[in-house]
């Protein structure tokens, strides 16, 4: 009888084996990891767009910049000097954390790959002039997977917002 039991429990266990071994391979398998890489893409994206501070400002808006492609980046690109030096004369540090973030939708076939998401984040702003500030928000992102990783190629805060 214990014999028996033995041989079953090993079959069980190379039987659980081989599934998880074909799940981890599979298309799906490749789906779920490269959706996973969007949705961790899309809450750095929108922390990236949404911080700055005085002391690493150049460093933040170049984070700002690497995240985006096409229409965003060159949105980006024209107002960047001026946002910049705006946000010298104010000496101005916003913070941004992510709360929880959800694909809305995910296309792996076309080429290249898209995915959209809704991001929440929790957002800590001063200035010299201003007195702090903390607010939460939504941003839908749009994204399209280049060579470089997943990249905004638009990203708008949502209503919603507190």
């Amino acid at each position: 009888m214990l014999a028996v039991l033995t041989v079953l429990a090993l079959a069980a266990a190379v039987a659980s084996g081989v599934y998880w071994w074909i799940g981890t391979q599979s298309d799906d398998a490749s789906a779920a990891a490269m959706r996973d890489e969007a949705t961790d893409a899309a809450e750095q994206i929108v922390v990236n767009i949404n911080t700055v501070r005085p002391s690493t400002l150049d460093a933040d808006l170049e984070a700002a910049q690497s995240s985006l492609t096409e229409p965003m980046l060159g949105e980006y690109q024209r107002v960047r000097q001026q946002f910049a030096e705006n946000l010298r004369q104010s000496q101005a540090e916003v913070i941004a954390t992510p709360v929880s973030s959800s694909l809305t939708a995910f296309d792996p076939a076309h080429q290249p790959p898209t995915a959209s998401a809704i991001v929440a984040i929790d957002v800590n702003a001063r200035s010299a002039t201003a007195q702090p500030q903390s607010k939460q928000q939504l941003f839908l992102v749009e994204m399209i997977r280049t060579p470089d990783g997943w990249k905004a190629a638009k990203a708008t805060p949502s209503t919603g917002q507190q």
